[in-house]
């Protein structure tokens, strides 16, 4: 009796203008160890990004697996990401990102859940153990199924992929939602997912500037329209309503601030925020930096509450 055959895997990449970032990636997919004849790697870019196609070119020349490389004239990935899927030619498709580094198992990890009747299979994210961490820095961290389902680290069945329509078409242009959107509709079509703790990559640590860090909350614009559309994502909300716990502590700070005039005694109403933010230790453990981190969190915190309130009337939906 033959051995099974493992199944073909087409990992999709979208990129622009991350030369060293996309050799990394490509350098830690050709060292798989999945059969070399049973997946390959689709890299999408724009036209006239020569400094990816070089960084493709170098390795391309006498691969041990297939390599191609398409072009497509648009802006954000999400359009990159379907234009990869709708030439991928793999039973399995994995989604990965330029700014990653997938450890060797990578690949067959992910197919495990696949294999196992699983539509939609998470991998764990963490930040490079290589590169120094940093106050202001822009970095995933995935360590358990999500809400987002974070297409810098996932597999999805093809077929399924297919049977829904890919990324749906009121988010696959836009920068961040497209990924949550697809999940979503894989879960309510009535497809199982899951996680895989074994397929995990390594994502970069960028140094951001103070004004990238504070501006930063803006990706979670597309959370009111996301309820909207899947209102089953409003469960995953802290009590149905606040984005996090957090989001709800600050609101109620920023009311007690706004009835401070009144009676000195709302200012308790910041209470719960300064204990979630001391309790929430993150990789922090300085209290200094703690300190610091509610002081100069504040700003960024009223970014995010002002985007989604803001997202929130135009969506007709609240997400606060």
């Amino acid at each position: 009796m033959s051995a099974r055959v493992p199944p073909f895997v087409s990992v999709i990449v979208p990129t622009y203008r991350r030369p060293a970032l996309l050799r990394r990636l490509l350098l830690s997919l050709v060292a798989q160890d999945w059969p070399r004849d049973r997946y390959e790697v689709i890299v999408v870019h724009r036209p006239g990004d020569e400094e990816s196609a070089r960084a493709f070119e170098t390795l391309a020349r006498g691969g041990p697996m297939a390599l191609r490389r398409l072009t497509l004239d648009v802006v954000g990935p999400g359009r990159k990401r379907q234009h990869g899927a709708d030439h991928a030619r793999g039973a399995i498709l994995a989604f990965i990102d330029d700014d990653c580094e997938a450890t060797p198992g990578w690949i067959a990890a992910g197919v495990a859940g696949i294999s196992d009747g699983l539509a939609l299979v998470q991998g764990r994210t963490l930040p490079h153990p290589g590169q120094p961490r940093r106050l202001l820095e822009k970095t995933i961290s995935v360590t358990g199924a999500t809400p987002y389902f974070e297409t810098c680290n996932i597999f999805y069945d093809a077929g399924v992929f297919r049977a829904v329509g890919g990324f749906p078409a009121a988010f696959v242009d836009r920068w961040y939602g497209e990924d949550t959107a697809l999940g979503w509709t894989v879960r309510l079509a009535g497809h199982r997912t899951g996680y895989a703790e074994a397929a995990l990559v390594h994502h970069e640590v960028f140094a951001i500037s103070v004004r990238e860090w504070l501006l930063a909350p803006r990706t979670m614009r597309h959370w009111p329209a996301l309820v909207r559309d899947f209102p089953a994502l409003r469960r995953e909300l802290f009590l149905g309503l606040f984005l996090t716990r957090l989001t709800a502590a600050f609101d109620l700070l920023a009311v007690g601030l706004l009835l401070a005039p009144l009676h000195a005694g709302f200012l308790a109403f910041a209470l719960p925020y300064v204990a979630l933010r001391f309790v929430d230790r993150g990789r922090l453990r300085n209290p200094l930096h703690l300190v610091a981190r509610l002081v100069f969190g504040l700003p960024r915190a009223a970014v995010l509450a002002w985007v989604l309130l803001r997202e929130s009337v135009r969506a007709r939906s609240p997400v606060l």
